[in-house]
This record gives structure tokens, sequence and C-alpha cells, in this order.
């Protein structure tokens, strides 16, 4: 397997540097791969693509779920799966879990990507413009791999440069400096960047303004977050869908919402693992004689199952909850029809001895699932890696961000405007949403808006953590969750990282 991997390496390498044959013969050739990778804007490109790359391993992938959804206020875990004491907070949560690890190394190898592009581009003779959109685009990313670094882990090793060869002596930089330096890096983003681009898929100036407040919240600059969430309201190319549901209609994922996305093709030489968020909230149905079906869920994985708390925290007339949730499901196996049902009649379960509903139950085993992930384009129920982009960014958070800043910044009056606005989209057609009011608009009116509004995709553990709320609202409202303690605010430093510096690298409180 070792001589494999080292023949494709050196096929890779003369393949790369245009040379005809590779032989033994001693020739002063040589010549660094990184440097032949990044001798000229082909390069450069190919580099800022391979930055790019490293999102796939957060968004859609079990292990970013996982880190995001399991052990918050929404969501409990399901039947399967080995990380529920992500969920109950149990003493397996420590440094050796191999999803902290997973996610370090993710991070990490988006940020060196980052700074060997950072420390290249200015001897490459590239026009100038496109150097700067370079810059801004890379810088961005370091600081959203960073964003995912300090509110996983708290204080982590900072770098703005390549990192050669083994480095062993680096220690801990307090979050609060890197935050200033995400800031600045986020700032050029902004500078530097345009509203369109033409590669849909590439940052852009609206990503890198709700990048900006995000950044801002965390810095408690809550005007210049206000600001920053504001302007690409008013002054970007987005707007609102009229329907919730339409902002995740399968055909329309390149929608006038969307600032920000995760590129996933239907093309399995390039779409890497796919998103597989498809199955990872999916109960098992087919444990009650129905076949799987990718209109139903799919494969089910069921990981993470909702608290009774986000179920029941819809009004009547909020759409969200129908494009939410999955709570109904149908017959679909003639082998095992009930008595006087028919294929595509509404399942009936039984929820106690005697009492029969055609919603699902919420167990362990069987419980609701979320449709945001579907993905009917797959073309077997087994297959996991789908083809649905991943949308990190949407204008509906924005103005929930919007809502949040100016109401910390002591103007309720006017964030509640912004959140008022997702609250009247919702709105099932033909009825109205209970608007709120200046003075109920603090910072659990939020959350239960983001909840609503955002619930299963992802960052629902670290808007918990950045606002200070996990523990609360984890003990209050997820049934797994009581054991939590003030200490599970920061992850576990992964202990490999620690076991492998040669300088001081303290672990976090209580592990």
């Amino acid at each position: 397997m070792q001589r494999y991997k080292l023949f494709t390496f050196l096929f890779f390498v003369c393949s790369w540097l245009g040379i005809s044959s590779c032989s033994l013969e001693e020739k002063n050739l040589y010549k660094p791969v990184p440097e032949a990778i990044y001798s000229d804007a082909a390069g450069i490109n190919n580099g800022v693509t391979g930055v790019y790359s490293q999102l796939r391993g957060l968004y859609g992938s079990q292990k970013g779920f996982t880190l995001t959804t399991m052990g918050t206020d929404i969501f409990q875990h399901g039947k399967d799966g080995g990380y529920k004491f992500m969920d109950d907070y149990s003493t397996a949560l420590n440094a050796s879990a191999g999803y902290l690890y997973d996610l370090w190394t993710n991070c990490y190898a988006g940020i060196n990507a980052a700074n060997t592009i950072l420390d290249r581009i200015d001897a490459i003779a590239i026009d100038e413009a496109l150097r700067n959109r370079y810059k801004a685009e890379v810088r961005f990313l370091r600081a959203h791999y960073y964003y995912w670094l300090t509110l996983q882990f708290g204080d982590v090793v900072y770098t703005d440069h390549e990192t050669k060869g083994v480095v062993t002596n680096l220690g801990r930089t307090p979050k609060a400096d890197i935050w200033k330096k995400m800031q600045e890096d986020t700032q050029f983003a902004v500078d530097n960047l345009d509203w369109a681009t033409q590669e849909y898929g590439r940052i852009t100036k609206g990503a890198a303004l709700h990048q900006l407040a995000l950044t801002d919240l965390l810095l408690k600059d809550y005007a210049g977050a206000a600001t920053a969430a504001v302007k690409v309201i008013n002054e970007g190319p987005y707007q609102l869908l009229p329907a919730y549901a339409s902002v995740f209609d399968y055909n329309n994922q390149k929608n006038a919402e969307i600032l920000f996305s995760v590129q996933y093709i239907n093309n399995a030489l390039f779409n890497g693992d796919g998103n597989q968020g498809n199955a990872f909230f999916t109960p098992a149905y087919d444990q009650f004689g129905l076949l799987r079906d990718v209109n139903q869920g799919g494969r089910p994985y069921t990981r993470f199952r909702p608290t009774p708390f986000f179920r029941n925290l819809f009004d009547k007339n909020d759409s969200r909850f129908d494009v939410t949730f999955r709570i109904y499901w149908f017959y679909n196996n003639p082998a095992n029809l009930p008595a006087g049902k028919k294929l595509g009649d509404t399942v009936v379960w039984q929820i106690s001895p005697g009492v029969t509903s055609t919603i699902a139950p919420n167990t362990d085993n069987m419980h609701w699932g979320i449709k945001k992930h579907d993905d009917p384009t797959r073309a077997s129920p087994q297959d996991l890696n789908g083809f649905r982009d991943y949308f990190v960014y949407r204008l509906s958070d924005t103005y929930l961000i919007a809502a949040e800043a100016l109401m910390l910044d002591g103007k309720p009056e006017q964030g509640v405007i912004y959140l008022n606005k997702v609250r009247s989209r919702a709105a099932k057609p033909g009825t109205t949403m209970p608007m709120l009011s200046a003075a109920q608009l603090n910072m659990d009116a939020v959350l239960d808006e983001r909840a609503r509004e955002l619930g299963g995709e992802e960052g629902r553990w670290m808007d918990l953590v950045r606002t200070g709320k996990l523990i609360d609202r984890a003990k209050l409202y997820n049934p797994n969750a009581a054991n939590i303690k003030p200490i599970h605010a920061l992850r576990p430093i992964p202990q490999s990282q620690r076991d492998l510096s040669t300088v001081p690298f303290p672990q976090n409180d209580g592990y």
C-alpha cells in the first residue's frame, strides 16, 4: 500500500512539473511541489479552491452536525450513533473524542492552506484586482475556520503564516485576540469583494458583512454588528423569499436569500462525501414495516431527535413547522399493509396502549424527522452522499443578527422590526403571526426565533455558546442534558495536540 501511495505521488509530481518521464538518473531537476503549484495565477486559483474544499468537512458531514446539533435545547440524541455523550455530557466527552480531533485538523488544514496562499501570492505575476480578490476570499475563510475553533475550544493556536515541516512549539492564543484578527480578515474581505461573483459559491461582500457582524458580536461591538447586518439587508442584492418553503425547494437552491453556501454537485468524482444531512435526522421508520424511501427520509441514521421544547415552539400559523418537521409517513410496502389500508395512505401509529395517531411518536426509535436536507435525486435510499448545497448564511439569519445586535446596543425598538420581518414572512398564506413588542425582545426571544428559522441547519450549539445561554437552555429544555455544567461551554482540547506539543498547552477546565 505504501509503495502504491509513493508511486501515485511520484506520478503526480511528474505530471504537475510537466516532465515526460521519471527515472532514477541523477539530475538537478528538483523543485518543491508547493513552489511549482503556486508559481502562476492558475496555481493560485487552484490553491484558493483548496481552501474552500475544507468547508465540506464542516457542513453536511456527520462530524459537523454532531458538534453543532447534539446536546442543545432543540435536539437530543436518537437511537443510533456513538456520540451520545455529546448530548448527555457524561465523562465520555473527553479529549480522546475522534470528532474533536477531526474538527481541529480539518480547520487547521484550511487555515494553513489559506496562509500558504497569502505568503506566496505577492510573488506571483497576477492582475492586482484578482490578487486582492483571492486574498479577500482566503482571509474570510481563515477567519471562518477560526470561528469554529474558538467557539468550540476557546483559546487555540493562532498562526497567520504557512506551516512548513513539523511545528510543536506553538501555544494557545487568547480567543479575544483571535477574534480581533478575524475581524481584520473579514473587514479586508468586505473592502475587496463585490456583491456578486461570476462563479457561484465564492465569497461575496454580503457573506463577508454577515460574518463581520457575527465577529463584532463576539467582540461586543454591537453597533458595528448592527451596521454590518443592516448594510447587507439594505444594500445587498438579496431578499427574503415570499414563502419559507421556497428556500428549501431542491430545485431552487440558488435563490435570492442565500448569502453563502457550500457547493455539492451531482458528480461522484467531485462531490467528496456529499451532503449527508438527509440521513442524520431520519428515524428508524424501516423498523415499522415500511421500505426505505428517498421521499420519506432515505437511509435512517437516527442520530438527532427534536426535543419536546423544539416541537412545541411554533405558533399554529407558522409555516416553518411543516417545512422543518416530517411528522407523517406513508405506507409503501405491499407486504406489510394493515387491513383496510392501501399504498400511499398515512401511517397510523400506536402512541400508547389503545391510543393511535397519524402523527408519528417522538421516541428514540421513531421520532420526528427534519426535511430541510432532503435529497430526492439520490439514486437509492442507501446512498448517503447527497448533492444538495449546504446553506451557511441566509438573509433571514442576517435579519436576526441585526435584531440581536440592536437589542444589545440598547435599541430594541429598532431591533424588533427585523425580528418581526422574519416572523411575518413565516406566516401561512392568509394568516398572520403574533408580532413581538420592543419590551419582549430579549436574548431568549432571539434564540427562540433562531430555533424556528434555523433549526437543524448546524450552528445551534455555537449560537448558544456565543450568547452565553448553552448551560441554562440545555438543562431547561433537553431531557438528556441534566448533567451539563459550565465547563461544557467549551470542548476539551484534543489530547493528541497536547501530547505533541513541546510547550505548555493547558487543557480546558474540567477535562
